[in-house]
């Protein structure tokens, strides 16, 4: 179950991030309380939707890049409606569990057909019972996760392993851009599991440059020891796979568990 929720959550938070012109270190940032959030507290007790919502008012304002509570409830809202359409998804080849009904009532309409019904809804009315809603439920998931966390949030931008990748890539010499771009593609993908809570940023950024160096063939010192040990450590080999196989299996499109998370 907690592998299928947190992929669904953290899909939730890219898709606000980008409605809501937010930056990539606030995305990353709104995953880390995602997740931490969830090895202190109840998948049962608190649902995925409430608990992004509330992570991406929280990220804004600690990446200092805040927005307004009206603006993340609208953005939410139409995350939702587009969700339920599944909007531009094969709702015939994959499945969703118990929202299969209405897999079933989206699967007669185009894309086309789908939007205009996206159009055609009304704006949320601020001062009735469903906005107020949706803000009571914001607000209420915000101090729960401030209470959880103790209210230090502060240290988390300076703790993603993308701040690593750059400065690692410029000591180990790769003067390849698409590598340094593949490293950093594959430290986004990292965002979508736990692994920001079970290992050290240094080692995620580690494991990113190591398989995109793989990807392209860029051959890295191996003696008289490991270039990675120079960043974190000597016999972190088992944990440097680790976190190498779990990115990689996001990646996997043959994981129909993770590709159905979206829609759970």
């Amino acid at each position: 179950l907690e592998r299928l929720h947190r992929p669904h959550g953290t899909s939730l938070l890219l898709d606000a991030a980008t409605l809501l012109c937010l930056p990539p270190s606030t995305y990353a940032t709104a995953c880390t309380i995602f997740h931490r959030m969830y090895h202190r507290v109840s998948l049962k007790q608190n649902c995925v939707w409430s608990m992004a919502i509330g992570c991406t008012l929280l990220a804004g304002k600690v990446e200092e890049e805040p927005r307004t509570v009206r603006s993340i409830i609208l953005t939410f809202a139409h995350i939702y409606r587009r969700r339920r359409l599944r909007i531009n998804d094969d709702v015939q080849k994959y499945s969703y569990g118990a929202a299969h009904c209405e897999a079933d009532n989206a699967a007669s309409l185009t894309n086309s057909e789908k939007e205009n019904i996206i159009r055609s809804v009304k704006p949320m009315s601020l001062g009735g019972p469903v906005y107020a809603e949706w803000r009571e439920t914001l607000l209420n998931m915000e101090n729960v996760i401030l209470k959880n966390l103790g209210f230090t949030l502060h240290w988390i931008p300076d703790s993603h392993p993308h701040k690593f990748i750059l400065y690692f890539v410029r000591v180990l010499e790769i003067e390849s851009k698409e590598v340094a771009q593949k490293a950093w593609n594959y430290c986004n993908d990292s965002c979508h599991l736990d692994l920001c809570v079970r290992f050290d940023p240094e080692m995620i950024a580690c494991a990113a440059i190591l398989m995109a160096t793989s990807d392209h063939n860029v051959e890295l010192p191996l003696v008289p020891r490991p270039w990675w040990e120079v960043f974190i450590g000597p016999n972190r080999n088992e944990d440097l796979s680790t976190v190498c196989n779990s990115i990689f299996a996001v990646g996997d499109e043959s994981d129909l568990d993770i590709r159905r998370s979206k829609y759970a």
